[in-house]
């Protein structure tokens, strides 16, 4: 899948491959729904392919597996035995995850070549795991690499972050990923731009059939004040509980918007603070009392 806004970040990544600069350990920080994996994912193939293929003889190549040797078949059909995905869905990355990974560095590869990790969401490394980690990336063995994804860099140890080459993730030309999106037929709503910076996760919405969902609660977002039926609202969340968070962000700009129009800041601040209290409460709290949370809200900042 290509991803134009990465292509800058792949265009660095091979200019210091062909430099002999290219670190063992490669950190990608960047939001939800950049890319990160999907870049990890092409770089991890194109490390282990037979023939790494650059896709031009020029400055502006990107490093590409070729799609027809055996590794890349192995790699195809998701059974390369030198490629290892850690991936961890809500819960930690633990040492033995990491011990895990240290002795898959350790053993010879099967296809003479390079061994690679990708460490997703590093940041769920427990204490232990990533003082495990430290090994592997103190002594690097030859022709053996580890990417890591995080989307919370803040929450990794210093000792991890010192010994990585950190690449920032991020869309820094809006209309690529608009054009990306459109490609997708992925138009017409008005949140859009808020998420210019996180395509993939507007993809997802499409393929979860979800689009129309976020649509509902950013139209609930606008007329917050003036609703008294919160029915749609509640049921939304209630199935999908992750999307309190995409309403509290439309909220959020709502709230922004007026403050440019000349609410006071003091009376913005109520509302921000009742805002993030929703939002903890709904995250923390089980069994909240969803419709007479933001019945509560609602109240709150029809009173601001």
């Amino acid at each position: 899948m290509a991803l134009p806004w990465l292509h800058d970040t792949q265009q660095r990544l091979a200019q210091s491959f062909r430099g002999q600069r290219f670190h063992h350990a490669q950190l990608f920080c960047g939001p939800i729904g950049v890319g990160k994996f999907e870049l990890s994912d092409q770089l991890a193939n194109a490390l282990l392919c037979q023939n790494v293929v650059q896709q031009s003889a020029d400055a502006n190549s990107i490093l590409a597996p070729c799609g027809h040797c055996k590794s890349c078949s192995l790699t195809l059909a998701g059974t390369h035995p030198d490629k290892r995905l850690t991936q961890v869905d809500g819960q930690s990355i633990g040492v033995d995850d990491i011990r895990a990974i240290s002795d898959f560095m350790n053993h010879s590869a099967a296809q003479n070549g390079n061994k690679v990790v990708v460490i997703e969401n590093c940041e769920k490394m427990t204490t232990a795991a990533a003082n495990a980690l430290l090994k592997t990336l103190e002594e690097p063995s030859n022709s053996r690499f580890l990417i890591l994804t995080t989307s919370q860099a803040a929450q990794l140890p210093a000792t991890i972050l010192s010994r990585c080459a950190k690449t920032d993730i991020k869309v820094t030309n809006t209309d690529l990923a608009q054009q990306w999106l459109e490609s997708l037929q992925i138009t017409g709503y008005n949140w859009l731009p808020l998420f210019y910076s996180q395509p993939l996760q507007v993809k997802q919405w499409q393929e979860q059939s979800q689009l129309q969902n976020i649509d509902t609660l950013y139209k609930f977002a606008t007329e917050f004040k003036q609703s008294h039926n919160f029915k749609a609202l509640v049921d939304i969340i209630n199935k999908q509980p992750e999307l309190v968070r995409i309403f509290t962000l439309f909220l959020s700009e709502q709230l922004k918007q007026q403050l440019l129009q000349g609410m006071s800041f003091e009376t913005y601040q109520v509302a921000q603070q009742a805002l993030s209290e929703f939002l903890q409460n709904n995250t923390k709290i089980l069994g909240l009392n969803l419709p007479l949370a933001v019945s509560r809200l609602a109240y709150i900042l029809r009173n601001q």
